[in-house]
């Protein structure tokens, strides 16, 4: 499991950075043609508004894998034990069925209708740039399912 994971978070970080590295060379060419040669270029504003959708969807799945997501824990800080674990395990499964039908079926979905559609300036189709959804919601449920034996394996205090 920990050679799964951690092929999953370096291609992560890889395509991240990536794109990372393509929206500052973008963003650097934006403000150079814009305001040196006096002719914004458009290409760059929806590549670069392309590349911080994929960024951050794939930050928010690697955030789950690394258990660094937003949580409102007050509830499971008061528990204590199995208790603890077993509020968490709900709370997985829960992550579980919504990346699930959300992200994956509503997603597909989402791509197939907007697969026939372009992009305005780059010519993409738009389901291109939406098919990040599902593939972030599989990365999380992969996520998920690695990190629930990992709390049942986990002392209270850890926790």
């Amino acid at each position: 499991m920990k050679t799964i994971r951690s092929f999953l978070d370096k291609l992560i970080m890889f395509v991240g950075s990536v794109l990372t590295i393509i929206m500052v060379i973008g963003a650097i060419w934006q403000v150079f043609s814009r305001y040196v040669l006096g002719d914004p270029s458009t290409v760059t504003e929806e590549l670069l508004r392309f590349g911080l959708i994929w960024t951050t969807m794939l930050g928010a799945s690697y955030a789950f894998g690394t258990n660094q997501h937003l949580a409102i824990t007050a509830i499971l800080d008061k528990l204590k034990g199995n208790n603890q674990k077993a509020l968490r395990m709900v709370n997985d499964l829960f992550i579980i069925g919504f990346a699930g039908a959300v992200m994956i079926k509503g997603g597909l979905s989402i791509v197939t209708t907007t697969m026939a559609q372009l992009t305005p300036i780059l010519q993409i189709p738009v389901g291109v740039i939406y098919s990040i959804v599902p593939i972030s919601g599989v990365i999380i449920i992969i996520y998920q399912l690695l990190n629930m034996p990992d709390w049942l394996k986990k002392k209270k205090e850890i926790l």
